[in-house]
């Protein structure tokens, strides 16, 4: 089973949407110290440009020029592909 480390409380809305997923929900106090966190749809719309950028290189795409914005689109879509 694949397990969430997410602050707690969980809103019901992404708590419905990582059961979906097929995830198991644990408060992220307890997450691991060497666990890295998966990468979602939520978290790309937070990340900073220049990590961004990062994860777009190590997808094969060391071109991307643009706004931060159309930047953290263009890796969801890269990430997603159900989209």
């Amino acid at each position: 089973m694949k397990i969430a480390y997410e602050p707690h409380p969980v809103a019901p809305d992404r708590k419905a949407e990582l059961r979906k997923q097929g995830f198991k929900i644990i408060d992220a106090k307890f997450r691991p110290v060497d666990q890295v966190e998966p990468i979602t749809r939520e978290s790309i719309a937070k990340m900073p440009k220049a990590k961004v950028l990062a994860y777009l290189a190590e997808h094969g795409i060391d071109d991307a020029e643009g706004k931060v914005a159309d930047l953290r689109e263009l890796l969801t879509n890269v990430m997603f592909t159900d989209l």
